[in-house]
């Protein structure tokens, strides 16, 4: 495998596999998926998933630390197919500005949760 390859392989798995480099690893479970470190949906709102939580300030903030869904291989990588199907004919900005959307990022979850349900259990 050339350099470039090998390069790129290393991005990919650090991505989509337990980045076990990571210094915050594991975040949320051993084993877990990191190609969304940063969660699309933030903040989905979804009580099964988070909860709000009081800054020091009192104000409140969407907290995911209880989060385990996203972070499921399969979950992570039907995230990824649903958002590449609708983005396949799109260039990269263009999909970023597509994708910038709650509604349609929503819409998203929804059908992943169809799909593969949503136990956040691990």
């Amino acid at each position: 495998m050339i350099d470039l390859a090998k390069d790129h392989l290393k991005k990919v798995l650090s991505l989509c596999g337990a980045n076990r480099d990571c210094e915050y690893f594991p975040c949320h479970y051993e084993n877990q998926s990191c190609l969304w470190c940063y969660c699309p949906f933030y903040p989905c709102e979804d009580e099964n998933l988070g909860e709000f939580v009081k800054r020091k300030d009192g104000s409140l903030i969407w907290s995911c630390m209880k989060c385990n869904w996203i972070h499921k291989p399969e979950i992570a990588s039907e995230v990824l197919k649903e958002i590449t199907e609708l983005t396949k004919d799109k260039k990269l900005n263009d999909s970023i500005e597509f994708i910038d959307n709650h509604e349609i990022l929503m819409n998203i979850k929804r059908r992943v949760e169809e799909k593969l349900g949503k136990d956040n259990s691990v």
